[in-house]
């Protein structure tokens, strides 16, 4: 039979196989050239059949003619077209290839994976392969999971460098997006470029699972290395991904998981998948992302690096409808680059670039691609039509401190590209379970919704098991209350989403004992009766109790009687299609809520549904909190037993048993807390009654789940020694005045009880409470007072004490066995004796008493309270001892034969009234312990006695047959049996009839054969079994002895309830408190109870209203307190805080390796400028001594010849000599070094400033001229280094700005280099600048004066010359860094260092700093305050001949200038080696935007301590910068922005401080309109910084008037108003703050659980100032960073909301703010303090207008 069912199941696996083959290979093709079309038009000049040019000629499909397996015959060399012969065909995929059936998928195992197993589904396809097969193959064939999110990865194809942060951030952003998704990754799938980078992300953050990585490649069939190899059908391939390097073909790379194989007949040519990829993409966008949600597939677009066909493809993304998001990863080079360089240059402007940027851009994009001017021109237009659509692309700076991670990046640019509705977007992160990206982006402030969207989303997160999205949603404001409906729930559990498996329809099943049809909606209903069945006893739920019923058939009558014949039940009624979330929601007057405690039924309904993380979270919402654990344990518990009674899957049941035992720990941990904080109410919580649970209490349910640990903890023991001693105090030997107070009543007298205090936390009896005995009501302890009372009081509570109970049913029940056993051992006589009577009358009495335990319990069926009292085992022993006797008490009245029987009855019944001692004995710790071992024992021993049982038979059996062969039927043949075989395990062998023929008797046919097989029984049975069972019973003694203690504390609660709910006498005198009982029911029937009186009854603390309230606000509080420790135990583990170390130490590497590359960075560049440098001053040294020589040999007569060929010049101070002139036309030889104007790029990326350098840059030969120094006025800063910088860095259309005038002054001079560096001053803007010459091409001009050694985009200062392809000179703006020296600058430290050291000041300044230009100026002319532009000059020395005409006056002159440009290059020299060490502060002198600053003023009025604030009449200016302008600052009212100070006036600001600037949001203001119709920007900003004083007055009394025991003295910050002259808007400025910010409460009172003396102070804060304003005024958003705090809101009670009264901001929420804090706030140590713990607690009430 199992031969035949493998032969099946092969015969299946094989057809299945076989299927799968046929539909691949029916529905994909191949395609193959089927014609010979030569690629190249100037053939051959040989004969017709050159076999030679047919092994060298290719088709355009790139094959040789033998390769074309479709060519029958290869085709005659004189049929192709010669080259003069006409028009040559031309090749095409369509007309010239072939399909067929493909002939390559299966499984490729990539063996160079040496650490882990790659295997990758591969599938050969045509390109023109339709879009829904291919997503049927890989969604049913290859398994893969339905995809969230599509991102398709573009970018470069060939090898390239990226930077260390921006392949940290592209790998984990990439990765942590697709997995916390689920999204499936496109790339071209081959081992080089941007997918190799891919593989990497996946290799190093993906997962071994194949069916969660995703990442297919769509490669083209003939660009892969030895595709031949794949070729196979369902196979498993060996594939090795290294390739030849001398080929042009690439590899698969083997960490992707699934590959298309694209294939249009060609060979080594890419770019055929592209169409194919885009078509499958746009399908997908079309599936659905969720089957709950009608929004497609989102797909993103995520560019790497990249060459043009990039921006084509990023084009052709953007455009499409629905827009597809791009997501660019600035720094990555090329395509991406030039994409975010334009991306934030229109930023601002959108009209397009200046006419000298674009330029540069043109230049730039010609050298980065290597086109023409026309291709350049065409690609630039390509860009600025990618800008049109700038807001569906997103770039990523990795380098910014302000951008937030990567894959949060990627998300929010697909939900915000994609331009859905925020309820879309919604839906969309509920799909993906990014909660983040909802809380940050999609749930703001001041987000309209729909109505009845976020109770969707509600319903959505529940079904679909997102934790996070449901904690959002009740964070921001989802009421459970307004949520939770009958129709919800029932859909709830009705959803088949979720880990069912139909359990709960089996559940139902077996309640109903009837098969229920599939498809079966269950009802609330029928999950009452499933709740009761799991946890049994005498629970009832609340949906089986008729008030449930009757409300649940109103609602369903309703609804059915007014839905609209025309209306579907799912359709709502009409309502207002808007609703603010910040609105409360306001139950209408009729309406009633169904369900009271929401979120108990939603815990129950996520443990029946088994979702353990979802139960986890609404545990820890709502109310009795250890209740619900011990509920959760129960209900795992009964559903773990039912899997295996079921025999279902194994797993689960254990995995229910682990959740059972998880709820289990948490109740034991709530209890511990509770206990160590106050004792009595941890107590109050275990035996409070739990109206929501059936009116069960805590320790009930504890009990009914079997919860050991929490039954044995010290609490509850405590709880149940008091339960068992009552009111009586004694701690010594109270056994004994127990006995001795039951036999001498006035002794009682003289015993000791307890308090009504100490007795507060002890639940009463149902008697005690009717018959008034409860002392601690306060009308009970009025009456106290009366002697009588307080007698009476004693002996009832001497009485009612279970350990008297105890005591005293004992000594009755000892007496009892005295006389029974007296009535068994004596003669029986015919009418029953005295002691006889009595034992009747105690057994009679006793059964009243078990029929009475029956009928009082709390099951209503009898067949439940049967059920339940018969599961206690001593239960069942009294039943059958008290059945045994009635039937020996019948037989024994009879004269006859049947009194001996009935005597006999006796004789046996008094056995199990013996053995009942045993249950009296075990209330004493040490028998306890010691009998529940002996029956853990004996119920564990039934399987080891069955198997003994039957080796005793079967050698019974074979002995009594073969010994006694002609035994006749008969009663003693079965004891015969048993009878030896028995006794021979307890060691009797019956040695003498061992050999039955040894005696006279003859011997019976096979009596041989007993004794060998007695051996073999005795071996078996005595050796092997008793020594089996010895062995059991130890090792269960040992496994009892740790736990026995516990399980004795466990089982000690059922005797006390035992006797607690006994009656006080025992029997037979209990008959006399049976007839008080009846008497009691009968005046309770009279009165009549109601349902919820009958449940009531039972040992439970009855709590008023109040004082349960209190009761759940210290649970609350202990649980919050719980949970915090945990984190923090979690936090401060081992396993954490290796891995922080680990991160940290990674982050610690990173940096390490960027420091030590800047470090070899700044000694190769020092060891070139010193080399320089060195250069230079012997260079100088020589240039001075030949001069010295040329001046020596000159003669009278050529200078006469000289003056002869010019004119004369009128000596004069004033004038500049020749020396220091420069000529106009510029003679061949001179090479004049323009000065460049800086101009103003608004933001450059880095990539673009150093991220571009060609890498073989060669050194700079120096090329010298001889000639003399020429002063500047361009402002340009002097350069050591500038002799050694060709004529390459001069910029097309650039003019030399020099002097030209030989009569213009040296002041003149001087005054118009003023001017003219005021002039270059005022054009700074707050945009970056990108600077043409070498002091600011580093993108370093927007940042100040940056020391170099310091910034990120050095250069070694050695500039080359570069040439674009047009024949001119490339700008040296774009000079960049190589990808091997990354940190390499075109700027020297020089520079940079002369900028701040000599930029502007006057040499006679500079003379203390500089002792060479004192011995300089003293010869005449040169005393004069040479302005510094002379000192500025890029020199170039004139021709020699110049030199031999001049005068020696001049000759001095020059002598002298040359003198001073050496002395000042040495001097720059040795300064600008000190400013290696010196950082300087990133100011740009008068760079950003001005504005206008108003402050808010103070002035004292009639006293020190009173003063009147008002505005400043006139703004003081200022300029500022801009530094980020992210939304990263943003908040629900405002929008923030860093600047930074560059210029103020009279101080204002803080030149070189950052500062937040903050604006209203838009909606905000337009909301604010219909109040304000004018400046309402203005408006809203004075109540702002109103808002903001008004906060600062209440804190610094605060300050001045909190005790000393609170040291801190936190602060406001400033707050001025700002106008902003570019575009005319009013904004507020403060100072930035740095470090952890934090929030402590908010505008609706919510606040954190303060967990330091800072945080309790300031939500002490709040409460003092509702206070200290007399209820008028309070403070809450308190939030900030330490000390200092910033963005109050000042909340003044009968402020109106959108009302032109309004004093302070909009986010004054008025009495409702009020109203929410005084209900949440919670006062601390520092309330206590100021004297404010006892305020709180008088209701709110709203002002009288």
């Amino acid at each position: 039979m199992d031969l035949c069912y493998d032969h099946l199941c092969a015969y299946m696996n094989a057809a299945s196989t076989m299927s799968r083959r046929s539909w691949i290979e029916d529905t994909f093709c191949k395609r193959a050239c089927g014609k010979f079309i030569p690629a190249c038009r100037d053939l051959h000049r040989c004969f017709p059949m050159c076999q030679v040019c047919q092994n060298l000629i290719r088709c355009c499909c790139g094959r040789l003619v033998g390769e074309h397996t479709l060519l029958e015959t290869g085709p005659s060399m004189s049929s192709w077209p010669g080259p003069g012969t006409g028009q040559q065909e031309e090749w095409s995929v369509e007309c010239h290839t072939q399909t067929s059936a493909t002939d390559a998928y299966g499984t490729i195992d990539f063996q160079d994976s040496a650490g882990r197993n790659c295997h990758a589904k591969y599938v050969r396809v045509a390109v023109d392969a339709k879009a829904e097969a291919l997503l049927q193959l890989m969604r049913s064939e290859w398994q893969m999971e339905r995809p969230k999110l599509l991102l398709t990865v573009h970018g470069g194809t060939e090898n390239f460098p990226l930077p260390l942060k921006v392949r940290q951030a592209f790998s984990k952003g990439l990765i942590t997006a697709a997995q916390s998704t689920g999204a499936w990754i496109l790339t071209d799938g081959i081992n080089t470029g941007v997918s190799r980078y891919v593989g990497e992300a996946v290799k190093t953050y993906g997962t071994h699972d194949l069916r969660k990585r995703n990442a297919v490649g769509f490669t083209p069939w003939g660009v892969i290395d030895n595709h031949s190899d794949l070729i196979g059908r369902d196979v498993l391939r060996p594939y090795q991904p290294l390739g030849n390097p001398l080929s042009k073909r690439v590899c698969l790379n083997g960490l992707h998981s699934h590959f298309l194989l694209v294939d249009d007949g060609t060979l080594g040519k890419h770019g055929c998948q592209l169409g194919l990829r885009r078509k499958l993409e746009r399908h997908i966008q079309l599936q659905k992302i969720h089957p709950r949600f009608n929004q497609g597939v989102p797909v993103v677009c995520v560019v790497v690096e990249g060459g043009p066909d990039i921006v084509s493809m990023v084009l052709e993304y953007v455009s499409s409808v629905p827009p597809v998001p791009v997501f660019v990863f600035e720094g990555s080079g090329r395509a991406a680059d030039l994409l975010a360089f334009l991306h934030k240059q229109t930023a601002i402007d959108r009209c397009g670039l200046d006419t000298d940027i674009q330029e540069d851009f043109l230049l730039r994009i010609g050298g980065m691609f290597g086109l023409e001017r026309a291709d350049a021109s065409q690609l630039y237009n390509l860009l600025m039509e990618c800008m049109d659509y700038r807001q569906s692309i997103t770039i990523f700076d990795s380098e910014s401190e302000d951008q937030q991670e990567a894959d949060c990046a990627i998300l929010t640019a697909t939900l915000k590209g994609t331009k859905a509705s925020p309820g879309e977007q919604l839906s969309t992160a509920l799909a993906w379970d990014r909660a983040d990206i909802a809380k940050k982006h999609i749930l703001v402030y001041g987000q309209h919704w729909q109505v009845g969207s976020l109770e969707q989303a509600m319903l959505d997160a529940l079904v679909m098991d997102r934790v996070g999205f449901v904690k959002l949603l009740i964070d921001n404001g989802m009421t459970m209350n307004r949520f939770l409906t009958v129709s919800r729930l029932e859909e709830l559990y009705n959803t088949q989403q979720g880990p069912t498996d139909n359990f709960l329809h089996i559940l139902v099943e077996d309640v109903k004992q009837t098969h229920i049809p599939k498809g079966y909606r269950v009802s609330l209903i029928d999950v009452g009766q499933v709740i009761e069945y799991l946890i049994g006893g005498a629970y009832r739920s609340t949906y089986t109790r008729k008030h449930f019923r009757a409300h649940y058939n109103l609602l369903y009558r309703r609804a059915d009687c007014t839905l609209h014949p025309h209306q579907s039940p799912n359709s709502s009624p009409s309502r207002p299609p808007f609703f603010r979330t910040a609105q409360p929601y306001k139950r209408k007057l009729g309406d009633s809520p169904l369900f009271v405690y929401n979120f108990n039924d939603l815990f129950v309904w996520a443990v029946l549904q088994r979702r353990q993380q979802m139960a986890l979270f609404l545990w820890q919402h709502g109310e009795e909190a250890m209740a619900r654990a011990t509920v959760a344990c129960k209900l795992y518990r009964a559903m773990a037993y039912e899997f295996r009674q079921s025999n279902m899957d194994d797993t689960t049941g254990e995995q229910l048993k682990t959740y059972s035992m998880d709820f289990g720990q948490l109740a034991v941990d709530v209890l511990d807390r509770t206990f160590r904080q106050n004792e009595r109410m941890a107590m109050k919580l275990l035996t409070s009654e739990m109206e929501a649970w059936s009116h069960f209490t805590c320790l009930q349910m504890a009990v009914s789940s079997r919860l050991r640990p929490f039954v044995s903890h010290s609490c509850t023991q405590m709880l149940l020694t008091d339960l068992w001693t009552g009111r009586l105090n004694m701690r010594k030997n109270s056994w004994f005045k127990i006995i001795l107070s039951i036999l001498m009543p006035p002794a009682i007298l003289l015993l000791e009880f307890k308090s009504q205090a100490e007795m507060s936390h002890v639940p009463q009896s149902q008697e005690a409470l009717q018959f008034g005995w409860d002392t601690g009501r306060p009308e009970a302890a009025q009456e106290g007072g009366h002697t009588c009372f307080f007698w009476t009081t004693r002996l009832y509570d001497f009485y009612t004490a279970p350990v008297v109970k105890f005591w005293f049913h004992t000594m009755s029940y000892l007496v009892f066995l005295m006389l029974f056993s007296y009535t068994v051992l004596v003669k029986m006589e015919d009418r029953p004796s005295t002691q006889e009577w009595l034992v009747i009358a105690y057994i009679i009495s006793t059964a009243v008493e078990k029929t009475r335990e029956v009928f009082m319990s709390v099951p209503r069926k009898p067949s439940q309270k049967l059920k339940v009292w018969f599961g206690e085992y001593w239960n069942v022993t009294d039943f059958l001892a008290i059945v045994l006797f009635l039937v020996g008490l019948g037989l024994r009245w009879d004269s006859g034969s049947y009194r001996t029987a009935g005597r006999i009855t006796y004789c046996l019944d008094i056995i199990f009234w013996y053995v009942r001692v045993l249950d009296l004995l075990a209330v004493n710790q040490h028998a306890g312990a010691y009998l529940t071992m002996i029956t853990k024992m004996t119920s564990n021993m039934f399987y080891i006695v069955v198997m003994m049982a039957i080796v005793l038979l079967s050698f019974g059996v074979s002995r009594k047959a073969i010994l006694s062969p002609d035994e006749a039927l008969s009663w003693s043949l079965l004891r015969d049996v048993v009878n030896q075989p028995y006794w021979m395990m307890f060691g009797e062998v019956y040695a003498g009839e061992i050999d039955t023929c040894a005696g006279d008797t003859p011997c019976v046919p096979g009596a041989f054969l007993t004794p060998f097989l007695q051996a073999v029984y005795l071996f078996f049975q005595y050796i092997i079994m008793v020594n089996i069972l010895i062995a059991f019973f130890n090792n269960v003694y040992f496994d009892m002895k740790s736990i026995s203690n516990k399980l004795w504390k466990y089982n000690r609660y059922r005797y006390i309830m035992t006797y607690q709910e006994k009656p006080w006498l025992p029997p037979p005198l209990i008959i006399l408190s049976h007839m008080t009982l009846c008497v009691t029911a009968i005046y309770q029937k009279h009165r009549g109870l109601s349902e919820q009186d009958t449940d009531s009854c039972g040992l439970k603390l009855y709590l008023g209203q109040e004082e349960l309230k209190r009761l759940h606000e210290f649970e609350e509080r202990c649980l919050v307190s719980y949970f915090h420790e945990k984190n923090q135990d979690v936090l401060c583990s081992q396993i954490n805080r290796v891995r922080a170390t680990a991160e940290r130490a990674e982050e610690m590497g990173v940096v390490m390796r960027e420091v030590s590359d800047r470090v070899h960075f700044i000694q190769d560049t020092l060891q070139v400028l010193d080399s320089q440098l060195g250069q230079l001053q012997d260079l100088s040294a020589l240039a001075v001594d030949t001069l010295t020589l040329l001046s020596a040999s000159d003669s009278l007569q050529q200078e006469e010849a000289r003056l002869g060929h010019c004119r004369p010049i009128t000596p004069s101070r004033h004038h500049v000599p020749h020396s220091w002139t420069l000529p106009h036309g510029g003679g061949g030889s001179v090479d004049i070094m323009p000065c460049h104007t800086p101009r103003a790029y608004r933001s450059t990326p880095p990539s673009l400033l150093w991220g571009h350098t060609s890498s073989r840059s060669q050194r700079l030969s120096l090329e010298w001229h001889t000639g003399s120094c020429v002063p500047s006025r361009c402002g340009s800063p002097p350069y050591p280094s500038a002799l050694a910088i060709d004529s390459s860095l001069e910029r097309p259309h650039s003019k030399p700005r020099v002097c030209c005038d030989p009569e213009m002054s040296m002041e003149k001079e001087g005054e118009e280099f003023g001017k003219s560096f005021d002039v270059n001053v005022s054009r700074a803007s707050s945009h970056a600048f990108l600077l043409s010459d070498t002091q600011d091409e580093r993108g370093c001009g927007a940042r100040g004066l940056v020391n170099p050694a310091f910034c990120k985009d050095d250069d070694p200062g050695a500039v080359h010359s570069r040439r674009g392809q047009w024949g001119r000179k490339r700008p040296h703006r774009w000079a960049g860094l190589s990808r091997d020296r990354p940190y390499s600058h075109s700027r020297s430290l020089s520079s940079s260092m002369e900028n701040m050291a000599l930029s502007g000041v006057p040499l006679s300044q500079l003379r203390a700093s500089f002792p060479a230009l004192d011995c300089l100026s003293k010869g005449g002319r040169f005393t004069a305050d040479i302005p510094l532009g002379c000192s500025k000059s890029r020199g170039t020395l004139l021709p020699s001949y110049r030199l031999l005409n001049d005068s020696n006056v001049n000759v001095n002159r020059m002598l002298c200038c040359k003198c001073v440009v050496v002395v000042l290059a040495m001097e720059r020299n040795n300064l600008m080696r000190l400013a290696h060490t010196i950082p300087f502060t990133p100011v740009s002198i008068m760079a950003g935007e001005e504005v206008s600053v108003y402050t808010l003023e103070e002035v004292e009025a009639a006293g020190p301590e009173s003063s009147i604030s008002y505005w400043s009449t006139k703004g003081l200016s200022a300029m500022l910068q801009p530094l980020s302008s992210e939304g990263c600052l943003d908040g629900g009212l405002r929008r923030a922005m860093l600047v930074l100070c560059t210029w103020a006036e009279r101080d204002v600001l803080r030149v070189g401080c950052v500062y937040v600037v903050k604006a209203i949001q838009p909606d905000v203001v337009c909301t604010w309109q219909r109040v304000f119709h004018s400046d309402t920007t203005l408006q809203l900003c004075l109540r702002e910084i109103q808002q903001q004083r008004a906060a600062q007055k209440l804190m610094h009394v605060f300050n001045q008037v909190k005790p000393e025991n609170m040291p801190h003295s936190p602060r406001f910050l400033d707050m001025s108003l700002l106008h902003w002259h570019s575009d005319g808007q009013w904004l507020t400025i403060e100072r930035n703050m740095t470090g952890d910010f934090r929030k402590y409460n908010n505008n609706t009172g919510e606040e954190i659980a303060p967990c330091c003396g800072m945080e309790e102070m300031l939500l002490a804060f709040s409460h003092w100032t509702y206070q200290y304003s007399c209820r008028e005024l309070l403070v809450l958003d308190l939030q900030g960073v330490g000390s200092e705090l910033t963005d109050p809101s000042v909340i003044r009670a009968e402020d109106k909301s959108l009302s032109d009264d309004m004093v302070f901001g909009p986010s004054n929420l008025g009495d409702a703010a009020i109203h929410s804090f005084v209900n949440k706030h919670t006062c601390n140590s520092c309330c206590e303090n100021l004297g404010l713990s006892g305020e709180r607690k008088e209701p709110f009430r709203p002002p009288l207008l």
